[in-house]
């Protein structure tokens, strides 16, 4: 999965992906493949992970990413092992598109603030060219440079120093330019949720006159041609397309591809595809996916990235798991994740003959008995497709889905030939299920009031509220619920935290305040685990009397916890995938032991004028927590002195500072980490 900002492929044929985060989702950092895309490794800096909205490749080599706020260009001339920033002059916020001349200027463009800028010494240092808002540049074999615009094209004869609007393309927005060998100029036009496109122009005259190649109507987002010279165009919503004639036709390659826009495209020297989403703009997960000897199914091949609803079993070697870009399938004897399809996947659930079930946001629900080779569309209701936003089978007859708020929970008694409409309103932040001895449980509401906890004895033939003003979830399953009587509930709203009850929900205490918490996972022997909106997870081994910080997801939160037959942990999480963790106790005195050092990211970040680092020690030593600006100068200490083995946190208050970038860093003994945090006021 992975928001993907930019692809890009150097002459060895290895492939850099770069991420960057959306609105639900902290995708981050650069990522190498030298296999063609079957394994991937994050490239590691000595700076704050990347957030990738640009890579370009030079003729020697040299890698360039362009990022958002954070130093906006970097390189590297040794293959991604190490890595500089080069930014002197660049004076803007980002950068959305890198390209060179012939003769070696180098261009940097940030759309988003309309300034572009030029390097005539290898990018050491950046002067200013123009008042364009640059998506992409490509330049021809007499050094013409074009550059695609949120106003149209524009192009330079003097590498930079003067540029010219091109009259004709004036009214389109333009991601992507590409030129032939015969110096024909490619357009695709349209953008994102900005101007509707309408298909690929191109000029044979150098831009003087332009003619329509066809895909009138549709957002072409990336161009690239294979070795033979034929034109490939990724769509924002109608997949790939393939001419050989100069679009006089055009095949369609859309499977594999389901629900994806074709932000990026590269092909490789083999012909290789290699498409880059950056998925739903409020869901993310897009990723990397790959087609190749000529085949007529894309497949997914990276990023080791995700937004993760929840997770299964199936047997000993396969994990299932829901992801907006599909129902993803791990085996743990290969090491393999492959996509099983579908879009928007909100739960999956399995009944004890492997029948397997997808909830999705957009077409409903699913069924396949072969565990995702086929799927079968399960109608809820007559003539109308309702979302569904979890499900729980009991068996192959007796099904219960959580579903949009107007459509309320529903039950099936007979593999989904009729179902029965619940008097429990359900939706994408109520939709807890949950079936214990017979007993269902389910979160929801009977009107347009608080969100409830109610309770059903009868398998959903009347419903009892246990505790209401549950607040908003979106958690695949807000409460854990054993064996022996223990009810574990998560509240967002006025006194968030996580309750407990011993006695049926008739009543309930307050084990964990303040914090908002995602996931919960409890057993019968008093094992409960728990992760907050921070990235945090605390872990109790006596029912919840007493927690400990167990450790921080960088960039995560827990969205899912579950173990297998084996009784191996795993985590799902909002944008880092999958986590096998394991969880090594004392239950006798309660302590979680910690086997190192580790600094967490502050949070929030950026912040005003508060943030909270925290930060974990395995052993006690003389500790100095200090702030830093980025001249190197100490702003503040925050700590100095002693500190036993265990977790701990301060608040850092920034009142008296400007808003700019700051570094912490904690020492310990020989042990030293730095992190960066920003203030923006």
């Amino acid at each position: 999965g992975g928001t993907i900002g930019d692809l890009a492929i150097n002459s060895k044929g290895d492939i850099f992906a770069g991420v960057y985060p959306l609105l639900t989702a902290d995708y981050t950092g650069l990522y190498k493949s030298t296999d063609n895309g079957d394994n991937w490794n994050k490239i590691q800096t000595q700076f704050e992970d990347f957030h990738v909205f640009s890579i370009y490749i030079t003729v020697d080599n040299h890698i360039w990413v362009g990022t958002d706020y954070q130093d906006r260009l970097y390189r590297s001339t040794d293959d991604g092992l190490t890595w500089e920033v080069k930014n002197n002059g660049f004076n803007t916020g980002e950068c959305w598109a890198i390209g060179q001349s012939k003769d070696g200027v180098l261009f940097a463009g940030d759309a988003n603030n309309g300034h572009l800028y030029r390097s005539t010494d290898n990018g050491e240092n950046w002067m200013f060219s123009a008042s364009i808002a640059t998506l992409a540049l490509a330049v021809d074999s007499n050094n013409v440079v074009y550059a695609g615009t949120f106003n149209g094209l524009y192009y330079t004869t003097d590498n930079g120093v003067t540029w010219i609007q091109n009259n004709f393309l004036s009214g389109f927005v333009i991601p992507s330019v590409i030129i032939d060998q015969r110096n024909i100029i490619f357009c695709g036009t349209g953008y994102p949720y900005i101007s509707n496109g309408d298909g690929i122009y191109y000029s044979d005259n150098g831009g003087q006159s332009w003619i329509q190649l066809g895909l009138g109507g549709i957002s072409v987002l990336s161009l690239d041609f294979d070795s033979k010279g034929n034109l490939f165009a990724g769509t924002l919503s109608d997949g790939l397309f393939k001419t050989t004639d100069m679009g006089q036709t055009w095949k369609q390659y859309h499977k594999g591809l389901y629900g994806q826009q074709v932000f990026r495209l590269k092909i490789n020297k083999r012909d290789d595809i290699f498409v880059g989403s950056e998925g739903d703009i409020y869901w993310g997960d897009g990723g990397v996916f790959r087609l190749t000897d000529g085949g007529k199914s894309f497949k997914q091949v990276g990023l080791p990235l995700s937004n993760i609803k929840n997770i299964i079993f199936s047997g000993d070697s396969l994990i299932i798991a829901s992801t907006p870009s599909g129902v993803q399938k791990y085996n743990r004897f290969t090491k393999e994740w492959s996509n099983l399809g579908l879009y928007k996947v909100e739960a999956v659930a399995i009944t004890p003959s492997d029948n397997l079930y997808a909830a999705t946001r957009d077409e409903g629900l699913y069924k396949s008995t072969d565990l995702g080779g086929t799927w079968e569309l399960i109608n809820i209701a007559v003539d109308t497709i309702i979302p569904i936003f979890n499900v729980l089978p009991l068996n192959d007859d007796t099904i219960f889905v959580a579903t949009a708020f107007w459509a309320n929970a529903r039950r099936t008694t007979d593999g989904g030939q009729n179902w029965d409409i619940l008097p429990i309103k359900t939706g994408s932040s109520s939709r807890g299920l949950f079936l214990i001895n017979n007993d269902l449980w389910i979160t929801g509401h009977l009107t347009q009031g608080p969100a409830h906890l109610f309770h059903s004895p009868d398998m959903g033939g009347t419903f009892n509220s246990t505790i209401s003003n549950l607040g908003s979830n979106a958690a695949h399953s807000p409460f854990a619920i054993t064996n022996n009587g223990f009810i574990y509930l998560i509240i967002t709203e006025n006194t968030p935290g996580i309750f407990r009850s011993t006695n049926n929900g008739l009543s309930w205490e307050q084990l964990l305040f303040d914090l908002r918490y995602s996931a919960i996972f409890a057993d019968e022997n008093g094992l409960v685990i728990t992760g907050s909106s921070t990235r945090k997870i605390y872990i109790s081994n006596n029912y919840g009397n007493n927690w400990s910080l167990f450790d921080q997801l960088a960039g995560s939160f827990i969205t899912d916890i579950n173990k297998d037959t084996q009784g191996n942990f795993f985590f799902a999480s909002s944008s880092h995938g999958l986590y096998h963790v394991d969880i090594i106790t004392n239950v006798e005195d309660n302590v979680v032991y910690l086997n190192r050092f580790h600094l967490s990211q502050n949070y929030p970040n950026p912040f005003n004028p508060t943030t909270r680092i925290s930060w974990q020690s395995p052993v006690g030593s003389l500790q100095s927590l200090k702030v830093y600006d980025v001249l190197g100068r100490e702003v503040a200490t925050l700590v100095d002195e002693y500190k036993p083995a265990g977790s701990y946190e301060v608040e850092f208050d920034a009142s008296g500072l400007a808003s700019g970038i700051y570094l912490y860093q904690l020492r310990a003994g020989s042990y030293s980490e730095t992190k960066k945090m920003i203030l923006l006021r």
